[in-house]
């Protein structure tokens, strides 16, 4: 039987330039009071993913009276998905800051556009400054059962590699 979307992957390798560029982009971000977004792609081989590519969509960065968000246009979806196809790459995480702690909002459920079932969604809290290599962000995977999951610290280790 052939594995449901990603559910299959048990280890995904990120390379440690992509982390430290996202911290980079999250704090810069951050300094001017917004959230911000970034996605993993690459390829699975396996039971392993090897994130080869890090993108930022274009967004839109919204403060409301709600809260911080962030907006990803439909074009710049189809955009992503085409360039996806035509390389043969996949979408295995989504990764995002916010001001404070790291948790998945209702928000973040509902406008995930990670869509496939053993996707990934990274929060990383404090814009990235009090955190460093992911250590105190929170880990989701979006299971065909119960939705957006967290992942135990245990879970995290066992899956997220960051390669040098």
């Amino acid at each position: 039987m052939e594995p449901i979307g990603l559910m299959h992957i048990e280890t995904v390798l990120i390379p440690r330039e992509f982390i430290d560029s996202v911290y980079k982009e999250f704090q810069d971000t951050g300094q001017e009071g917004f959230e911000r977004l970034a996605l993993f792609a690459g390829k699975k081989s396996g039971p392993e993913f090897s994130v080869t590519h890090l993108l930022y969509p274009k967004q839109q960065l919204l403060r409301t009276p709600e809260g911080l968000s962030f907006q990803v246009d439909g074009e710049e979806l189809e955009r992503i998905n085409e360039w996806l196809f035509q390389n043969s790459y996949s979408l295995i995480a989504q990764i995002h800051s916010h001001p404070s702690e790291a948790y998945h909002s209702e928000a973040d459920d509902a406008l995930a556009i990670i869509t496939t079932f053993g996707g990934l969604s990274i929060v990383v809290p404090d814009y990235g400054f009090s955190d460093k290599n992911l250590a105190h962000s929170a880990f989701y995977r979006l299971l065909p059962d119960t939705g957006w999951t967290e992942l135990s610290p245990n879970q995290v280790t066992s899956l997220i590699k960051i390669t040098d």
